[in-house]
């Protein structure tokens, strides 16, 4: 009897211990999300990190309502989190007061339980060189990873 009992407790307490997965309509306390919109198409394409390492990227027509598509890529550690975490803090994104739109507007959002900050801006050779840094090496990174 007291095998059958530790047996239910351990089926019990492993099944709680599942990642809970994110979507958009779903979308956790705390997330980072990098993308860009316009251009002649007039498209918008947003890569969104979870603090659980899970990773989705949306496009949608600008002007519509609905998401053209959303999909899971390649997850990330959770350790990989903290480090944009980390980046966006050491540059004092917080801080940031950029608000530039353009023909191709490029933007981050960091979205925590205290704070709901984005920044935007459409010349990459004017906006601050730690922020371009930190938009490049993300989706530099995640292209590596959709080519794979």
């Amino acid at each position: 009897m007291k095998k059958i009992f530790v047996a239910i407790l351990c089926l019990l307490g492993f099944t709680q211990c599942h990642n809970k997965l994110y979507s958009l309509n779903d979308l956790p306390n705390e997330y980072i999300q990098v993308g860009s919109y316009g251009g002649f198409v007039g498209t918008a394409k947003t890569y969104f990190f979870f603090p659980n390492g899970q990773r989705i990227v949306s496009s949608s027509i600008l002007g519509s309502d609905t998401v053209e598509s959303a999909n899971d890529i390649p997850k990330a550690s959770p350790k990989e989190f903290k480090n944009m975490l980390k980046g966006l803090s050491d540059m004092e994104f917080c801080d940031m007061d950029l608000n530039e739109i353009g023909n191709m507007t490029h933007f981050i959002r960091l979205k925590t339980k205290k704070e709901d900050k984005s920044v935007q801006w459409s010349d990459m050779n004017k906006a601050p060189e730690a922020l371009v840094s930190f938009y490049r090496n993300t989706l530099k990174n995640l292209n590596t990873i959709n080519t794979n």
